[in-house]
């Protein structure tokens, strides 16, 4: 069977641009269609829970956990981990560190605002 001198050539660079255009389409599929509101960050997607307070030690979780309990506001808290900022120097601003999520369900997030926001041993107006 004769082969092509070509064909050495040819199909490689076939392959190799069969690969590149898969990059491309992989990359063009997996950015997002919009940008996301100022906040949001990604992977911190928590179903029917919403984040009320972000805290730094497990003794403020327990604290803000006890005051939502108080309250009748069920409550439960995950890990969210702060970015490394940098300026654009280079120089490191802050470095991450790992923080805590006190999270509620929807419906009782304001409720539960309202409750973080009140002084402990303070009146609140609505319980």
């Amino acid at each position: 069977m004769a082969v092509n001198s070509a064909q050495y050539f040819v199909e490689p660079a076939l392959a190799m641009l069969t690969v590149g255009l898969l990059m491309v389409m992989a990359r063009w599929a997996s950015t997002p269609l919009r940008a996301l509101p100022r906040g949001v960050v990604l992977g911190h997607d928590f179903g029917l829970l919403v984040p009320v307070a972000v805290v730094d030690t497990p003794a403020e979780v327990s604290r803000a956990r006890a005051a939502l309990r108080t309250r009748g506001i069920r409550s439960t808290w995950a890990m969210a981990m702060t970015p490394l900022h940098i300026d654009a120097a280079g120089n490191i601003l802050s470095r991450p560190r790992q923080r805590r999520h006190v999270l509620v369900f929807g419906a009782d997030a304001a409720r539960a605002a309202r409750a973080l926001a009140t002084p402990p041993g303070g009146l609140s107006s609505q319980t």
